[in-house]
């Protein structure tokens, strides 16, 4: 399972014009599908004049090993 995470900023050296979006009530299977669903939320931000960097985690919401 993968966590979708996406970082933007407003300006790259400031960090309090920072945020952070996890979709946290989402996992996807594999690390593409996550990709994949990140990639148009980023160039949305990208457009809107946005520094973005996006990660897909791997993630066991269970605790087993992975």
């Amino acid at each position: 399972m993968y966590l979708a995470i996406v970082l933007y900023c407003a300006i790259p050296t400031d960090a309090e014009t920072c945020n952070i979006l996890v979709r946290k009530n989402h996992l996807f299977r594999s690390e593409i599908v996550c990709q994949k669903e990140i990639e148009p939320i980023a160039k949305w931000f990208i457009h809107t004049g946005h520094y973005v960097k996006t990660r897909c985690f791997e993630f066991n919401p269970f605790g087993e090993e992975i």
